[in-house]
């Protein structure tokens, strides 16, 4: 694994001296000798911010190494006349001290600047920078007879300087930027799959707790009926409701022991505790953007948000309000819209849902809350559970809300959900 390590840092530093010679080709000579004004320092500066695991000062040796080699071996005095080999080298090593020192000054930047601290990083960079090219300037005078700069031409230096820093740390920003956003978008795809798992847990053990109460009636009402037929002294048929009594009351023990999985399920899930109705309407309207594209639909979502507070019941009002509006997309052909809208009105949270869809038909709106009733067929013509209705049903009355349902048919269907705030606002 060290081996490994080590070999892959190699790597990236072959990698860093390689980009920073070709790219230093890209230059501008402003004072009519072998000093140069190249993209290869601002390359040089840019690889070392997004790899700053290598260790900088070898780093800056092995690019100084390889700028020399290839600039010399890629020059046209060079390749003109190849015995010129080492008058070229000479002319190029300066330049190799320029690297080495903007290393070294990087070396010596804390690595958290380079992370919260980009101005400030900036400005430091801008005088490593200008301190390199110091550097190369003095050791092109030992070895090369040149003149010296004018004051004007050092400033020329300074200002070069900042801008190509600044202009790396732009784009270095940018590119941290965009590492961020993908981050944030992946963590936001997990955390909406989390809480679509989350809320479906959490509703059907809403729903486990509704059939636990009617196996618990049905348990007592089964006793009932066994304690008049004993009294009655028809003891075969009272033994055997006594036997369905029991029998009913292991089904409960079954059905709590289910929930309470679903419960430990909900609870080992990483979901926030309250969340605000924006929140819950902006996941309900994602997920099923993405349902209407599967369904090969096309269809405007809008949400007119007059209310918004934070609620500890998140999951079941996503629950509620998903199925209703999937129900929505489903009954839209090819193409329309959605609308929600969420109010208050004499203490009560108003959700309403809206669609353009094929509508209910009058006789049927008696029945579609339900269980088992239904209009939707697949391709085979088998037909769907029955239950979204009736469970967005139980679970407003579990609030002790009320729902309402308006359809025209080839119009569209509008839903209506009712609920004290005081039920669903943290803090009433």
């Amino acid at each position: 694994m060290i081996n490994f390590i080590r070999k892959y840092i190699s790597l990236q530093i072959l990698f860093i001296a390689v980009a920073t010679a070709i790219f230093g080709e890209l230059r501008i000579v402003p004072f009519g000798w072998e000093f140069r004004f190249g993209l290869g320092s601002s390359m040089f500066f840019l690889l070392l911010l997004l790899m700053n695991n290598v260790p900088m000062l070898r780093t800056g040796v092995v690019t100084g190494m390889v700028v020399v080699l290839f600039r010399t071996l890629t020059g046209r005095s060079f390749i003109i006349e190849p015995s010129l080999f080492w008058e070229v080298l000479v002319t190029h090593v300066p330049a190799m001290f320029y690297y080495i020192a903007f290393a070294f000054g990087m070396s010596r930047i804390p690595k958290q600047f380079f992370q919260s601290r980009l101005f400030l990083l900036g400005i430091i960079v801008t005088f490593v920078d200008f301190y390199s090219n110091m550097v190369e300037i003095g050791f092109r005078k030992i070895l090369i007879e040149t003149t010296s700069l004018s004051l004007t031409e050092w400033m020329t230096f300074l200002l070069v300087a900042c801008i190509r820093v600044f202009f790396v740390i732009g784009l270095y920003a940018n590119i941290i930027l965009k590492q961020l956003q993908a981050v944030h978008f992946e963590q936001q795809k997990r955390y909406e799959h989390t809480l679509s798992v989350g809320a479906s847990l959490y509703s059907e053990s809403f729903y486990m707790k509704k059939i636990m109460d009617e196996i618990e009636n049905l348990t007592l009402s089964s006793y009932d009926h066994y304690r008049s037929l004993k009294k009655e002294r028809l003891y075969a048929h009272s033994k055997h409701a006594l036997s369905i009594a029991e029998g009913i009351h292991e089904i409960k023990k079954d059905a709590q022991r289910i929930r309470a999985g679903l419960l430990k399920l909900h609870n080992d899930t990483e979901l926030n505790n309250e969340m605000l109705l924006s929140d819950i309407i902006d996941f309900v309207i994602r997920a099923n953007q993405q349902y209407s594209k599967w369904l090969q639909k096309e269809i405007e979502f809008s949400c007119h948000l007059h209310v918004n507070y934070l609620t500890s019941h998140h999951l079941l009002l996503l629950t509620a309000l998903n199925n209703l509006v999937a129900n929505g997309v489903e009954a839209i052909e090819g193409s329309g819209s959605v609308r929600i809208r969420v109010s208050e009105q004499r203490k009560m949270t108003i959700f309403q849902i809206e669609d353009t869809g094929e509508g209910i038909k009058e006789g049927e709106l008696p029945y579609i809350f339900v269980p088992g009733y239904t209009t939707k067929y697949d391709q085979r013509g088998v037909a769907a559970t029955g239950i979204g209705l009736s469970h967005v049903n139980n679970i407003v009355e579990g609030f002790n809300g009320e729902i309402t349902v308006n359809s025209i048919e080839g119009e569209g269907t509008s839903f209506v959900m009712k609920i004290l705030t005081a039920k669903l606002k943290v803090g009433e």
